[in-house]
């Protein structure tokens, strides 16, 4: 599979001219910022970017391509009319029968995390000193090592799942209970996975496009996932004390916000609807995790 490569000069080559649109400033700040948060990519070095993580905003007309094949010349391939339209059933919008009870949902989800997620999680990043929130997100990485080597194994992966389990013996016996990270210092790759992940390995369809109260975008295929074996996959699950079980899940929450804080900032000023922009990033993330970071088969 051919990667593709982020743009080294965004400005000077990017400007929906392949679309249909004039250069436009804003427009390009836009696709640059989202290149930068969902690819996780810095296009001032080329870096190689799969084919799923094409954050494909369409025309903010509403209008759809019509004629012959275009080509981007920013990401160097080749779009046909029919990639573009948006009620295919593998596009976003075709993903979304539920899409007004979702954009209900997603509104709350902002209220909530505005009046009360977001100022609590400033907080602790203010009261909290660096070390001490790097060894909690240590410790949480570590016991989700556990998970993900399990989950590789059963994808298949059994090389990235005994590199797991090697993370989790080095991490939770050298690094203090898994305060530390030495095996990422060590040379063994850390790796991310979830039996979400795991169903789409096995072909299990995602199914429409879900907004959880408070957890977010998902899938039908990864709600189920998660409530019915990620959540129980967790050791703090088992906690005796109801107390200590909701405490450390608020730290969890919190922690995880807390790490958004400076991303988010970038998103600041752009105007786009969060819904979609939310919506398709995450479900083109989400088959790019799936497929290992490589472009669906043709």
């Amino acid at each position: 599979m051919q990667r593709i490569k982020c743009p080294a000069d965004f400005a000077g080559e990017f400007g929906y001219r392949t679309l249909g649109h004039p250069l436009n400033p804003r427009r390009i700040f836009e696709r640059f910022t989202i290149c930068l948060l969902i690819c996780g990519a810095n296009p001032s070095t080329g870096a190689e970017l799969p084919p799923p993580y094409q954050i494909r905003l369409g025309d903010p007309r509403g209008a759809r391509l019509a004629g012959p094949a275009s080509t981007n010349a920013v990401w160097g391939s080749t779009i046909t009319p029919s990639q573009m339209e948006p009620d295919r059933p593998d596009s976003p919008t075709g993903a979304d029968p539920l899409e007004p009870v979702n954009r209900v949902t997603f509104a709350v989800n902002l209220k909530a995390d505005q009046w009360v997620i977001k100022p609590v999680a400033q907080a602790y990043q203010t009261v909290t000193p660096t070390p001490v929130r790097s060894a909690i997100r240590n410790v949480f990485g570590n016991l989700g090592d556990l998970w993900t080597s399990a989950n590789n194994v059963m994808q298949g992966k059994f090389r990235e799942g005994r590199t797991d389990a090697t993370r989790f013996l080095i991490n939770s016996s050298v690094g203090v209970a898994g305060l530390m990270d030495f095996a990422s210092d060590w040379g063994y790759q850390k790796h991310k996975e979830d039996f979400g992940q795991t169903l789409g390995v096995w072909g299990v369809p995602a199914g429409p496009y879900i907004v959880l109260p408070l957890l977010g975008p998902s899938t039908l295929r990864d709600s189920v996932a998660l409530i019915g074996v990620d959540h129980h996959a967790s050791p703090f699950r088992y906690l005796a004390d109801p107390g200590a079980r909701n405490a450390v899940s608020t730290v969890r929450l919190t922690d995880s916000r807390a790490r958004l804080l400076d991303r988010e900032k970038a998103l600041q000023g752009i105007a786009l609807d969060q819904y979609l922009f939310v919506r398709d990033a995450y479900l083109q993330r989400r088959q790019s995790q799936v497929l290992d970071g490589n472009g669906p088969e043709d």
